[in-house]
């Protein structure tokens, strides 16, 4: 995995981090596959790095902090191959499949870890409700609706 600056790709070089918010906007990163990267199907991906990589949200950040602590440990030294116990969220993997022993690892032990997180996955969890008071119901907007929203 690869941070690259399209500034850097396709304009002038200039000094500067990427760790840095103002250049945060030109960040990019590149995944270009390799022999060894056999679940992989695409060729190279070309994404946005994530906002969540440089401000995780209290449930990332308590995600991050147990998988380095906690989970990390226990699948070190995994080598070969394995299978998946579990299907993947994404529906991509299904389980049974062959990946790396290490990732078939971590599957196991990360479904353990999600047992015991704490924090909620927004703010705007509601336990009462057992759902997210975030979610609305969108509908198109009058013309009315539009003149207001635009102070006009």
């Amino acid at each position: 995995m690869t941070l690259l600056s399209l500034q850097k790709a396709i304009g002038v070089p200039t000094a500067g981090s990427m760790r840095l918010s103002e250049n945060r906007p030109y960040a990019v990163q590149l995944v270009i596959r390799t022999s060894r990267m056999f679940w992989v199907t695409k060729g190279v991906i070309l994404r946005n790095v994530p906002i969540t990589a440089d401000r995780p949200t209290p449930r990332l950040a308590e995600w991050r902090y147990r998988f380095a602590v906690e989970g990390a440990p226990r699948w070190r030294g995994a080598t070969g191959v394995g299978t998946l116990k579990y299907d993947s969220a994404s529906g991509k993997h299904k389980a049974g499949d062959m990946v790396l022993a290490v990732q078939a690892k971590a599957q196991e032990v990360l479904k353990e870890l999600a047992k015991g997180l704490t924090n909620p996955r927004t703010d705007t969890w509601n336990p009462e409700k057992g759902r997210y008071d975030s979610y609305k119901k969108y509908a198109r907007n009058s013309v009315e609706q539009l003149k207001r929203f635009a102070r006009l």
